[in-house]
Order: structure tokens, then C-alpha cells, then sequence
């Protein structure tokens, strides 16, 4: 269906009457998110893609213009491939998520103790069906945790790469996407906890130590052991970092 097609067989209704750019930008939307137009491949000639759409060269450019602002297009300027598909960044995501529980006024308890639901059963998951490479890849992160312990260096962000990398590894996706949405705003807090306290370097050897412990329930396969002791584990941590900060708005963390 062209946009000319869209026009004369949408019925009349009280809602408002999309543009032809609009209704442009929607139909190359399903193309890039159906995988027809793939990542890094031309969407075609602007002049190809004014004929295929029986649209103006304005109408056109406006319709681009609504999917490059969401990352699913690419506009290279002066280049003779025109207009690519592109895949939107998450730090798009992130951005546009995190302005959303500012509005809401969302606090750091409300963050954690969302993640208190699903990253129990993430580690669950994770254990059910790890592989050599998965369990792997949480070791490469336990040596930079130890490290950080060691040297002083950025212990906060690392722990909480762990976390997201223990959902990625339960394979699902929804879950993985929300905890890359909310990783910045939980490293950001743990880091500045941190920094409060006495016992800095006995609270990351805790961490470390309880991460640890839940890479050896991941590689023996021990799923219900791994979702009870990860449930403990953060129930314990969110007591500390959510003392005196239960009601810290994200938008104080972030400016």
C-alpha cells in the first residue's frame, strides 16, 4: 500500500488525519523492524523511493528526518547510498526511559526493588542453561571486581555490569533491555553509596564474595539454589543501599 493508497481507503474518523510522512515513515518502520530492510543496507535512491511512494521530494525528507530522530535510519550526506538502516542505540533507550520515571518522580527504591523481582528469577535461568562461555564471561567480570577491590577502581560500575550481564544470560530479552535501561541509574547510586560509608572495602569483598558464589551455582546448573541465594543476596544489599536513600528521587542522582 502507497501513501496515495492510504489516503483514499482509510475511512474518516474523528482522529487526526496522519501526514503523508507520517504514513511514509510508518510503512519503511515495518520494513527495518521485519528485517526486510536490513541493518546497513540502502533503503534506495531518494528518487526510487519518491516514485515507490508516489510522494513529493519534501514528503519524503520529512518522513526520513521522523526515523533518523529514532535511530532506525541512517542519513549519510553527499554519499551515493542514500538514506541506510541503522539500528537505534540503546543509550537512546536509557535516555528517554530514565526522562520518564524523572516525570513520574520514580525513586531509587522504586528501581530496586523492581529489580528485586525479576533478577532472582534471571539467575535462575542463567544457571538452567549456561554454557562454558557464559560462565566465562562472569569470571572476566569477578577478576575485574577483584581488581577494583584491590586498586580502588570503579568497583560500583563493574558489580553492576555483573548484574546485567547474569540477565543477558537468562536469554530473555524484555529482561535484558529493562536492565540496560536501568543500569546507569543503579551504578550511579551504588557508587555514590559507596562513598559514604566506613566500610567501602569490606562491603565490595561482600559483593564480590556473594558474586562469586553465584558463578559456582550458574556453572553446577543449580537453578533454585541460584534464584533463593540471589533473592537473599540482593534483599540484604537493598537494606544497605536503600538506608536513608529510599526516597532519592532519580532526577537528584543524575543531575
Amino acid at each position: 500500500m502507497t501513501a496515495r493508497d492510504y489516503t483514499l481507503t482509510t475511512p474518516a474518523s474523528n482522529r487526526r488525519v496522519p501526514k503523508i510522512s507520517e504514513i511514509v515513515a510508518s510503512e519503511l518502520r515495518q520494513k527495518i523492524l521485519r528485517g526486510e530492510i536490513r541493518e546497513g543496507e540502502s533503503l534506495s535512491p531518494e528518487s526510487a523511493l519518491v516514485e515507490e511512494y508516489n510522494v513529493s521530494r519534501p514528503s519524503l525528507r520529512e518522513a526520513l528526518r521522523l526515523l533518523e530522530s529514532e535511530g532506525l535510519v541512517a542519513i549519510r550526506r553527499g554519499s551515493h547510498r542514500g538514506p541506510i538502516a541503522a539500528r537505534p542505540d540503546t543509550e537512546q533507550v536509557v535516555n528517554v526511559f530514565t526522562m520518564h520515571l524523572q516525570l513520574r518522580q520514580a525513586t531509587i527504591a522504586d528501581v530496586y526493588r523492581f529489580r528485586m523481582i525479576f533478577e532472582p528469577a534471571a539467575a535462575r535461568m542463567a544457571a538452567e542453561t549456561a554454557t562454558d562461555e557464559d560462565v566465562a564471561a562472569l569470571q572476566a567480570l569477578l577478576t575485574e571486581e577483584k581488581a577494583a577491590i584491590d586498586d580502588g577502581g570503579d568497583f560500583g560500575a563493574i558489580a553492576w555490569r555483573f548484574h546485567s550481564e547474569l540477565v543477558r544470560l537468562s536469554g530473555n530479552i524484555t529482561m535484558t533491555l529493562v536492565t540496560e535501561t536501568l543500569e546507569k541509574i543503579s551504578a550511579r547510586h551504588a557508587a555514590a553509596m559507596l562513598l559514604g560509608w566506613d566500610d567501602q572495602e569490606e562491603q565490595r569483598i561482600r559483593a564480590y564474595r556473594a558474586h562469586r558464589r553465584l558463578v559456582g551455582l550458574i556453572e553446577r546448573h543449580e537453578s533454585e539454589k541460584a534464584q533463593q541465594f540471589w533473592a537473599k543476596h540482593m534483599a540484604q544489599a537493598g537494606e544497605r543501599l536503600l538506608e536513608n536513600s529510599a526516597t532519592l528521587e532519580i532526577i537528584e542522582l543524575l543531575d
